[in-house]
């Protein structure tokens, strides 16, 4: 049996974090009041409405609810525990990944799927240097490499910050 070894995930891990990266909002279906079973097998998401252009990136490393340096929290799990994780100076397999979206980022839409993607194109006349892409400025969408379905979330204005930990 093969095994992956850590040193094969932090080099996972440092291609990703070279790549641009987007989360992508989408109002799933609309008839969704609890989140379905999610697919695994890749694609667009149902019903997109734009992406944010993941702006920080960062190696962590686990660690404990008592360690003071801790730098991040996510829920694991059907009981939603919290991990742990703290900043590395080295490349790890983990990488944090967080994009910011603004006040009028999809402004009146409600969320019920999350997705980063990473490979996306846009179209040649969106301007240069945004970082909020409505979905009409899409040219492909590129490798979706984590999807989340949600219960509605409406939009109203204010800033909003998708994050997670990439484990690889």
């Amino acid at each position: 049996m093969i095994a992956m070894q850590d040193e094969g995930r932090t080099a996972l891990a440092m291609a990703l974090e070279a790549m641009p990266s987007y989360f992508a909002w989408g109002r799933g279906d609309g008839v969704w009041q609890n989140p379905p079973a999610m697919p695994t097998n890749g694609g667009p998401l149902i019903d997109e409405i734009g992406r944010s252009l993941v702006t920080l990136k960062q190696y962590v490393e686990p660690t404990t609810a008592d360690d003071p340096t801790y730098f991040c929290t996510v829920p694991e799990g059907p009981n939603d525990n919290l991990l742990y994780y703290k900043k590395s100076d080295v490349p790890t397999k983990w990488l944090y990944v967080r994009s910011e979206f603004s006040y009028f980022d999809a402004d009146g839409e409600t969320v019920r799927e999350v997705a980063l993607f990473i490979g996306a194109t846009v179209t040649p006349d969106t301007p240069p240097g945004h970082r909020y892409i409505p979905f009409s400025q899409v040219a492909n969408p590129g490798y979706r490499l984590t999807l989340e379905y949600r219960r509605p979330s409406p939009r109203e204005r204010k800033e909003e910050a998708e994050y997670l930990v990439l484990t690889l």
